[in-house]
């Protein structure tokens, strides 16, 4: 699963790192919130913790980037079994690592040379590390982020950011047809939302724009 989201991820940005006009390489560091996922036999609950990771962001033009990320905490979860009554057992607790991989865009608003306010939107997948007997669990997961990104020269700036990732624990598809039309839908759900804040060194490469 690993070797084929690299794979993928790869093979996407192929044509955006051959046309790219400048790269910005940004570790970064921050701290994300906890929260809760459900399930049909229980619910896993999340510590706050630190995050940290980085991302290669590749200027497709002047004001769109294509983003790679990695984003990962080292946490503890809570994990508490539901019985067929509703009865809840102790919870055991887990320490794991939560790893994100996604690609995305990034929408840069350029205030002026040294101030760019951004969005962004990614995909990619989410894995869920226990760092004892337990296996990983692999989810599809999308995120979103906003800031700006503060130059402090031609090479050199700082990125502070909110986010949030989301992994996706279901999804559903649909058909209608009727005296209206026919319509068609795709809907995804999770009950997990991570949100956090981040902030990183820039380092510009390559032609600035």
């Amino acid at each position: 699963m690993k070797k084929l989201t690299l794979l993928l991820a790869v093979l996407i940005c192929l044509p955006f790192i051959m046309n790219a006009q400048s790269v910005e390489v940004t570790p970064f560091g921050g701290y994300v919130f906890g929260g809760t996922m459900n399930g049909d036999y229980g619910d896993v609950h999340i510590n706050d913790n630190a995050q940290y990771g980085g991302m290669i962001s590749l200027a497709v033009s002047r004001v769109m980037d294509v983003d790679l990320i990695y984003n990962r905490s080292d946490t503890k979860a809570q994990v508490n079994y539901f019985s067929i009554n509703g009865y809840v057992k102790p919870y055991v607790e887990v320490p794991l690592s939560i790893n994100y991989m996604q690609i995305g865009f990034t929408k840069n608003f350029r205030v002026n040379p040294k101030v760019s306010p951004f969005v962004g939107f990614n995909i990619g997948a989410c894995a869920f590390a226990p760092k004892e007997e337990y296996s990983d669990a692999w989810f599809f997961s999308v995120g979103m982020n906003a800031g700006a990104k503060v130059y402090f020269s031609n090479r050199v700036g700082l990125r502070l950011q909110a986010q949030g990732y989301m992994p996706v624990q279901g999804t559903a598809f649909s058909m209608f047809v009727g005296t209206g039309g026919a319509s068609t839908g795709v809907s995804v759900y999770s009950t997990l939302f991570q949100f956090g804040f981040t902030g990183g060194l820039i380092f510009r490469l390559g032609r600035i724009q």
